[in-house]
C-alpha cells in the first residue's frame, strides 16, 4: 500500500511538473471552464485509480497512462488542441532541462550508485526540485517585457522544432548515462557523461535558438511594416498641410471680392442673398480646406487626421482635448505606436454600432509631474479585461485585442503604466507616463 501511495505522489508530481511548463514558461491559459477541470479531474483521479487496483506495471495501465495524462491537461488549459498538443510535447521534452540541473545537483551530493529501494525517494526530491526551478524560471521568464505576448503569437510549428531538439538531447543524456553505467562509478565516466551532457545542451540551446531568432525576426518585419504605415502617414500629412495653405492663400486673395459682393447684397437689403453666399462659402471652405486637430505633436497629428479621414463614412464625433507637452522623453516611432492602435480600436469599436452611438473622447492632460492619456469610446459588447493583449487579430469579438499587446510593451518600454476600463458598454484606457523635470 506504501508503494502505491508513493506512485500516486509521483504521478501528481510529474502532473503538475507539465502543467507548470506549460501555463507557467509556455504561458498557455489555464482552463476557466467549470467543466473541462471537471473532466480532467475524473479522468486523473481514474488514473490514480487504475494505479491502485490494476497496477503501475501493467500493460493496459501503462497506456492510458501515456494517452490520458496529455488529454488530463488539454481539459485544464485553454487554446487549440493541436497547438496545446504541440506545446505539451514540447513541454515534456524540455523538462528533461530542469531534470538535468537536478540530476547533477544530486550527483555531486550522493556521489554513488542509487540503491532500488531509494528511487521512489530519489524521484520525489527530484520532482518537487524540478518543479520549483521551473516556477523560478517561469516567473524571471515573465519579468521580461513582451514575452508573454511573443511565446502567445508564435507559430506552432516553432514548438513542434524545439521538441524535435530537444527530444535529441534527451537521447544523447540518456545515452551518455548508459555509457556511464558500463564504467561503472569511476572518472572516465564522470568524463564522458559530461561530454554527453554538454552536446545535449547544445541541442537544448538550438531549439531556444530557434525560438530567438523568429522573435528578432518578427520584431523586425512589425516595426519595418509600421515605420513604411508611420511614414506613409507623414507624407499624406504633409501633402494636406500644402493643399490647406494653397487654398487658404487663393481664398485671401478672393476675399476682397467675396466682401465687396457682400456689401452689396447688404447695402441693396438683400440679406437672404447675402445669408445665402455666406453660406456658400463657409461650404466652400469646408470642402477644400480640410479641418486639422492639433495636439502639439505633429507625427501624432498626422496619425489622428489619418485615422479620422479613413473613418469618415463611419460619422463618428470626435472630441479631442488637450496638447503633448513640448519635450516629451517617449520617442516619434512609440508615442504613434500608441495612438495609432488605441484609436484604430476605438474606430472599430465604434463600427459596430449604430450610426447615433459612434463618439471617441481623447483627452491629454498634465498632473503635476505625470502625463495622462485617456480614450473612451462606445463598445457593443462588455469588454473581458483579463483577455486584453492575448487576442491579436481583427477577428475577435470584443473589438479590443487587435494592437493592445503593442500598446502594453510600448508603454512598459518607456517606463509608463497603463490601465483599462469598461462599465455600461464605455471602454476607458488610461496611460500615464512621468514627465522628466
Amino acid at each position: 500500500m506504501k508503494s502505491v501511495a508513493v506512485n500516486i505522489l509521483l504521478d501528481i508530481i510529474w502532473c503538475l511538473e507539465d502543467l507548470v511548463m506549460m501555463c507557467g514558461v509556455f504561458c498557455v491559459p489555464v482552463t476557466k471552464r467549470k467543466i473541462s477541470f471537471v473532466g480532467g479531474m475524473i479522468l486523473f483521479l481514474g488514473l490514480c485509480a487504475g494505479n491502485i487496483w490494476i497496477g503501475i506495471e501493467n500493460t493496459f495501465y501503462l497506456a492510458a497512462k501515456v494517452f490520458l495524462t496529455p488529454l488530463v491537461l488539454m481539459l485544464w488549459t485553454e487554446g487549440k488542441v493541436i497547438r496545446k498538443l504541440a506545446i505539451y510535447i514540447c513541454s515534456v521534452m524540455y523538462l528533461n532541462l530542469p531534470y538535468l540541473c537536478v540530476d547533477l545537483l544530486l550527483y555531486s551530493v550522493i556521489r554513488k550508485p542509487m540503491k532500488v529501494e531509494i528511487y521512489s525517494i530519489y524521484g520525489i526530491v527530484q520532482g518537487v526540485l524540478t518543479i520549483l526551478i521551473t516556477g523560478l524560471l517561469s516567473y524571471k521568464l515573465r519579468k521580461i517585457i513582451g514575452y508573454k505576448e511573443l511565446l502567445i503569437d508564435l507559430h506552432t510549428k516553432y514548438f513542434l522544432i524545439a521538441s524535435v531538439c530537444t527530444f535529441a538531447a534527451s537521447t544523447i543524456q540518456h545515452s551518455g548515462e548508459e555509457v556511464g553505467n558500463l564504467y561503472g562509478n569511476t572518472g572516465l565516466a564522470f568524463v564522458i557523461t559530461g561530454c554527453m551532457i554538454i552536446v545535449g545542451v547544445m541541442f537544448y540551446i538550438l531549439g531556444i535558438g530557434i525560438f530567438i531568432i523568429d522573435m528578432f525576426r518578427k520584431k523586425y518585419k512589425i516595426e519595418s511594416n509600421l515605420k513604411d504605415e508611420y511614414l506613409k502617414i507623414t507624407k499624406d500629412y504633409v501633402k494636406i498641410v500644402r493643399s490647406n495653405a494653397k487654398e487658404t492663400r487663393k481664398m485671401r486673395h478672393d476675399l476682397q471680392a467675396h466682401l465687396n459682393i457682400l456689401k452689396y447684397f447688404i447695402d441693396q437689403g438683400e440679406n437672404e442673398k447675402a445669408l445665402l453666399y455666406l453660406s456658400e462659402i463657409q461650404a466652400h471652405m469646408v470642402q477644400v480646406i480640410r479641418k486639422m486637430v492639433s495636439i502639439n505633436h505633429e507625427i501624432v497629428d498626422a496619425v489622428i487626421l489619418e485615422i479620422q479621414s479613413r473613418s469618415e463614412e463611419l460619422q463618428i464625433q470626435w472630441e479631442i482635448e488637450g496638447i503633448l507637452p513640448n519635450e516629451l522623453e517617449i520617442g516619434d516611432f512609440d508615442i504613434c505606436t500608441i495612438f495609432s492602435n488605441l484609436l484604430s480600436n476605438s474606430v472599430e469599436a465604434c463600427e459596430r454600432l449604430q450610426e447615433e452611438k459612434r463618439w471617441i473622447h481623447l483627452e491629454i492632460r498634465q498632473l503635476n509631474h505625470f502625463l495622462v492619456i485617456e480614450l473612451k469610446n462606445p463598445v457593443e459588447h462588455p469588454v473581458q479585461m483579463e483577455q486584453l493583449g492575448d487576442i491579436t487579430t481583427k477577428k475577435d469579438s470584443k473589438n479590443h485585442g487587435y494592437g493592445i499587446a503593442n500598446v502594453r510593451t510600448t508603454v512598459e518600454k518607456n517606463h509608463g503604466e497603463i490601465f483599462f476600463e469598461s462599465s455600461d458598454k464605455i471602454f476607458v484606457v488610461k496611460i500615464i507616463f512621468e514627465l522628466k523635470t
